[in-house]
């Protein structure tokens, strides 16, 4: 019986960390969505509009070279948002709706790719870059077409806006 208690005190010791590290992220925490507006020159909200209409807008994963639609590698997904995106009014201060888009978060590419199609002949290119800890997927960067969007130093929000 005195083995049993010295061998949990010796498990209990090894188990208990004093590190203080905020990197360190007990449990885990999926981070892997963006809301965007889309916006003309004017600052008018235009999504849902005759040219961009919401039955028109798809997202697609570039993953090993190939496209897949969203819930590519999991029935349970697609359940909630089976376009890998919803439109709703997201915020107080922005006139119109926005979109929330779940972006591609495949562990497979440094940094995956989504593409926005908004239409037939319109579509843009979210790359990201994520920060991966034990179970923990957060968004640390993201580009649009190229262009630094997320991620800037400073910066607080967690949308973007297009302007077409």
């Amino acid at each position: 019986m005195k083995n049993i208690y010295i061998l949990f005190l010796v498990i209990l010791c090894i188990s208990c960390n004093d590190n203080d590290d905020p990197e360190i992220i007990d449990g885990v925490v999926i981070n892997e969505n963006v809301d965007v507006y889309l916006k003309n020159s004017a600052g008018e909200n235009i999504l849902g509009t005759d040219k961009y209409p919401e039955n028109s807008i798809s997202i697609k994963y570039l993953i090993g070279g190939k496209e897949f639609g969203y819930g590519y590698n999991s029935t349970g997904a697609i359940l909630d948002n089976p376009k890998g995106f919803f439109i709703e009014k997201l915020s107080e201060q922005e006139t119109g709706k926005g979109m929330r888009i779940f972006l591609n978060a495949d562990s497979s590419e440094d940094y995956p790719i989504t593409y926005l199609r908004w239409n037939e002949t319109e579509t843009d290119i979210l790359k990201a870059k994520y920060k991966r800890m034990g179970g923990s997927v957060l968004l640390e960067k993201l580009w649009l077409n190229d262009v630094l969007v997320l991620g800037v130093e400073g910066q607080t929000t967690r949308y973007i806006t297009i302007v077409k």
